[in-house]
């Protein structure tokens, strides 16, 4: 299998990078983690190719914050013709609200008609694959962890805007592939650090951390997402071969390069 990340920052764009969307082409539906800036990707003719062949869209939320969910400002447009369901902690309607505001000049209703909207559950099948999911503790509002079972045995765990703990590690234990965020820190700052939960800064895991829980959750490949929008790609890499320090199998997310698991 394989998934293709459409946006790897966090916050905002930069240096060629959007932020959160990765893509997994499955059968006949494509699965989608997430709808930051990245899904407008799929106006280009690299991702708009992966639309051709499907006629069903699952879209996942870990939550609604705008550098996970700004994709829906076009994303009526990019997916006519589609069936979209769109997976997260509530039925909500993205950016409807901003009609009221003047901001999004659109009937919703009307351009959105492919859509719909269902809560997620701590465990269901979508299609003939599972989604377990997990409340995840982020700035008091909270996060989804999401993780994936396919009929072929391969797990997927997706885990951003979160925080390092056991129940974190027992979530993600015996993935595959574990997709995660990572907070750049001052080297300095990071050796003070001592315990699991202590990786945490700005509220996000630490490179540090994201590494720590692969590596106990014995995990086949980590790959490190919600990229410092202020790095470039130097900095990056140096996070990058951080993690592998601690876990060899560590890798960085990096915009249009799919990642097999």
């Amino acid at each position: 299998m394989i998934i293709i990340p459409l946006g790897t920052n966090g916050f905002f764009p930069s240096f060629s990078r959007h932020t959160a969307c990765y893509v997994i082409p499955y059968k006949k539906t494509l699965i989608i983690l997430d709808a930051g800036s990245g899904l407008f990707r799929f106006a280009e003719p690299e991702a708009k190719k992966l639309l051709k062949s499907v006629d069903h869209i699952d879209l996942f939320l870990s939550h609604y914050h705008l550098d996970h969910t700004f994709g829906f400002y076009a994303v009526f447009n990019l997916f006519k013709g589609k069936k979209v369901t769109v997976y997260g902690m509530e039925e909500r309607k993205i950016f409807k609200e901003l009609m009221k505001m003047n901001s999004f000049p659109v009937n919703y209703d009307k351009v959105f008609s492919n859509f719909s909207w269902k809560k997620l559950d701590k465990e269901q099948k979508v299609g003939d694959y599972i989604v377990k999911t997990r409340k995840q503790y982020h700035r008091g509002e909270g996060s989804l962890g999401l993780r994936f079972e396919f009929p072929d045995k391969k797990i997927l765990s997706y885990i951003t805007d979160s925080e390092p703990n056991e129940e974190s590690i027992r979530f993600v234990k015996g993935s595959n592939l574990l997709l995660h965020e990572h907070e750049m820190i001052l080297k300095e700052k990071e050796e003070k650090m001592k315990k699991l939960e202590d990786f945490i800064s700005n509220g996000h895991v630490t490179t540090k951390g994201a590494a720590l829980i692969a590596k106990e959750a014995g995990v086949k490949k980590l790959v490190l997402i919600h990229n410092n929008p202020f790095a470039p790609d130097e900095k990056l890499e140096s996070a990058s071969a951080l993690a592998s320090s601690i876990f060899k199998e560590s890798h960085l997310a990096r915009d249009l390069h799919p990642i097999i698991f």
